[in-house]
């Protein structure tokens, strides 16, 4: 679905359109780390190209299940979540507001502090994602 997803709006509105948002959403919940990754590449992909399939994201229940992935051991897994929420707010206050409304920023925040300099890249267009708009 992330391969698809990647390259327009059309074939990432063509991957929401056959029902995979919930099948998404479910894979961030499960055990494997390998899994929730890939699900949270396929949101972001999904959620970059506008603010319609960005809202089709949140409102599938992705965002509570974002934060909570970026507050897990993985560093890979924090860097594809925080970039799944970037894509998220990105393109209006109220989608960005939903990503602030779920608590992400004391997480993130305390990223910042993480040796990591994509881990940090990541973070900081979370944030510079969200301000841009207030």
């Amino acid at each position: 679905m992330r391969a698809v997803a990647k390259h327009s709006p059309g074939l990432a509105q063509s991957v929401v359109e056959c029902g995979s948002l919930d099948a998404l959403v479910i894979c961030l919940e499960e055990f494997d780390p390998g899994v929730k990754e890939a699900a949270a590449w396929a949101l972001g992909y999904i959620a970059r190209h506008n603010d319609d399939l960005a809202q089709a994201v949140v409102d599938a229940g992705a965002v509570p299940i974002l934060v909570l992935s970026i507050q897990e051991p993985e560093l890979s897994l924090k860097r594809v979540a925080a970039s799944a929420l970037s894509d998220i707010c990105k393109h209006s206050p109220e989608l960005a507001q939903t990503v602030v409304d779920a608590g992400a920023i004391a997480h993130l925040a305390q990223m910042i502090l993480n040796p990591d300099a994509k881990l940090k890249r990541q973070v900081l267009s979370c944030f510079a994602q969200i301000s841009k708009h207030r």
